[in-house]
């Protein structure tokens, strides 16, 4: 008699793997690989169809990237509005074409006399509402085509400052004998911490370029809920894990408010019209106007606009299929 085979633990990764194919995943990125490379390993691991990631990290930095995968792509606009914070070091004396370690030095200057004192004034400086110039090499598009690619074709590149929001900026420790200090900042999106290094380097007439980088939060999110990406293949081979890094979409939307909703609304919903109040089953209304709305079954239905005392609603999203 031939021996069964027991695919009882093919089957279970194979489980695994599908619950992860249309979630919110909260990604460790290490250094040295781009945002692109980290969401291509995911959709390999999971076997997701299609991914995508809330906020870029340049290669050169680490930490948290919020990646949806599948149906959960069309949250992920949403979660990019998102403040984040980070913690860093940032060279004085030397400047680089791309405000960052990666790129050629362009400029170099004796740090003379700057002091702790000096630094962490500079920093306060730095804080609050900043119209910032965003870097000539980066990811924004210019008619259609990344800032940094016209740049390393050597095309002039022109990129409008733009208003970002500096919560607080921390000078947590200086190194005058190596001309670097350390810091932590948290920010609103769109802000370029390489801007601020670049910037601060300027204002202290030393010149600076970012050293390091690692995003630690990311709205609700925290680095330590993450996982690296050997260690999402861990979990799919062996469902271990004691972190809390794979969410449902209106898990990751958690921060707003939450209308619950009956059979009868959630088929005016899909058709797109507005369902009357009394349709209403539940409402959890934390002060804000965006809202997901779900149906018994805790499926997210769709993100909307809300105007709780006019009910008046204006739909952001509406999805079509089950989340």
């Amino acid at each position: 008699m031939l021996p069964v085979k027991d695919n009882g633990c093919c089957c279970m990764e194979r489980s695994r793997a599908r619950d992860l194919r249309n979630a919110v995943l909260l990604i460790d990125k290490h250094e040295g690989t781009t945002s692109y490379e980290t969401v291509r390993e995911i959709r390999r691991v999971t076997g997701a169809r299609k991914a995508g990631h809330s906020g870029t990290l340049d290669r050169f930095a680490s930490g948290l990237l919020i990646v949806c995968t599948g149906q959960a792509t069309k949250v992920a606009r949403f979660l990019l509005e998102d403040d984040k914070t980070y913690v860093g070091a940032v060279k004085l004396g030397t400047s680089t074409e791309t405000d960052d370690r990666e790129g050629a030095v362009i400029d170099e200057r004796p740090v003379g006399p700057v002091t702790r004192a000096d630094i962490v004034s500079c920093a306060r400086k730095f804080t609050g509402d900043l119209l910032q110039l965003p870097p000539r090499y980066s990811a924004l598009k210019i008619n259609g085509r990344r800032a940094s690619d016209r740049a390393r074709n050597g095309e002039s590149v022109n990129i409008a400052a733009r208003w970002v929001r500096i919560y607080d900026f921390e000078v947590r420790a200086v190194d005058l004998d190596h001309a670097r200090f350390f810091f932590r900042v948290r920010c609103s999106k769109g802000t370029y911490v390489r801007s601020l290094a670049r910037d601060m380097g300027r204002e202290l007439g030393t010149g600076a370029h970012l050293e390091r980088l690692r995003r630690t939060d990311a709205g609700l999110f925290s680095i330590g809920d993450a996982v690296t990406v050997p260690e999402l293949s861990a979990y799919v081979a062996a469902g271990t894990t004691d972190k809390r890094f794979a969410l449902t979409p209106a898990e990751a939307l958690r921060n707003y408010g939450r209308i619950l909703v009956s059979d009868g609304a959630r088929r005016r919903i899909l058709n797109g019209a507005v369902f009357p109040y009394e349709e209403v089953l539940e409402i959890e209304d934390n002060g804000g106007k965006k809202f997901i709305i779900i149906d018994e079954n805790e499926n997210l239905i769709a993100i909307a606009d809300v105007d709780i005392g006019q009910w008046q609603i204006k739909y952001l999203n509406v999805f079509k299929e089950q989340l």
